[in-house]
């Protein structure tokens, strides 16, 4: 029932979203190839987030074959569309429990991964931005801190666990995270970030026609929008404030003008809800079809 509710959250967002963009599209000769290379791009991403959480789960020794985590993490991650920043930890650590799992495992888990996601995608702006600038000493100094960051990470993220949870009303007893854990878990994050601006740049010029700029300057600025959505207390998942920020930091960076960045920026927010959506309907319904099989 969880899981259908944030499913109607999430289409209701990308219904209103269509209604700006919609006659817009008629206009656009899309060039599918290039989408269609984001698309699996940001599809590996999704595996590469999924292995680690399944890397950081063990250390609550909790296990789960690679399909059932990937079954929790699309439909939890669907509450972010859910007004309130709690809803993908409850419906994160329900399915668990469903699955015989602590539900605390699951919650500390996820809250370890998000802190490992912040700070390395942090890390990464810091050395993007850096080398759009020409400063190479900046960008040797960010290389710098996202070493310390990872070597680091197995100390400070725990406790940093306990009180993000603390934050969101969730007791999260940290354990002892093995090293490994969570140096697998920021190497996907990092990945994944990477893979997100190299999908966005394709996206962009499938969109388009034309991508012009660095690579570096698509990581940049979709790494920083994502972030700055994610923070921001009152828009469910980032809604408004990420498509304002990749439109600004687009414009600025030269990526493209402002007419075209506002339309990169909606549409992007439309093609990421449907790969979100897509697997998540495909889960539920097939959930519902062992249901009715079993009766």
């Amino acid at each position: 029932m969880f899981a259908a509710a944030v499913l109607f959250f999430a289409a209701r967002s990308l219904a209103s979203q269509w209604d700006k963009v919609g006659s817009r599209f008629s206009h656009i000769q899309f060039a599918w190839q290039w989408i269609g290379a984001a698309t699996v791009l940001v599809l590996v991403t999704y595996a590469l987030l999924i292995e680690g959480w399944r890397r950081v789960l063990g250390a609550w020794d909790s296990h789960l074959p690679f399909m059932q985590a990937a079954r929790i993490w699309f439909l939890s991650n669907l509450g972010k569309y859910v007004p309130g920043n709690i809803w993908s930890l409850t419906a994160m650590g329900v399915m668990a429990r469903k699955r015989g799992l602590s539900g605390l495992a699951a919650a500390g888990s996820s809250v370890i991964m998000q802190m490992v996601s912040l700070v390395t995608g942090t890390a990464i702006v810091m050395v993007s931005g850096a080398k759009l600038l020409g400063q190479p000493l900046l960008v040797g100094a960010a290389v710098l801190v996202l070493a310390i960051v990872l070597f680091s990470a197995p100390r400070f993220l725990p406790p940093l666990a306990v009180w993000v949870g603390t934050m969101i009303g969730k007791d999260i007893a940290p354990p002892s995270v093995p090293a490994t854990s969570i140096w697998t878990a920021a190497l996907a994050n990092t990945l994944s970030w990477l893979f997100y601006g190299l999908a966005f740049q394709f996206f962009v010029r499938g969109l388009l026609g034309a991508a012009p700029g660095e690579i570096s300057s698509y990581v940049a600025v979709y790494t920083a929008a994502y972030i700055l959505g994610f923070i921001s207390p009152i828009a469910p998942a980032g809604l408004g404030v990420r498509e304002f920020t990749l439109a600004a930091f687009m414009t600025q960076l030269g990526l493209a003008n402002e007419v075209d960045a506002a339309l990169v920026a909606i549409a992007a927010r439309l093609w990421l809800t449907i790969l979100e959506l897509i697997p998540s309907g495909l889960y539920i319904a097939a959930g519902a079809r062992r249901k009715s099989l079993s009766h």
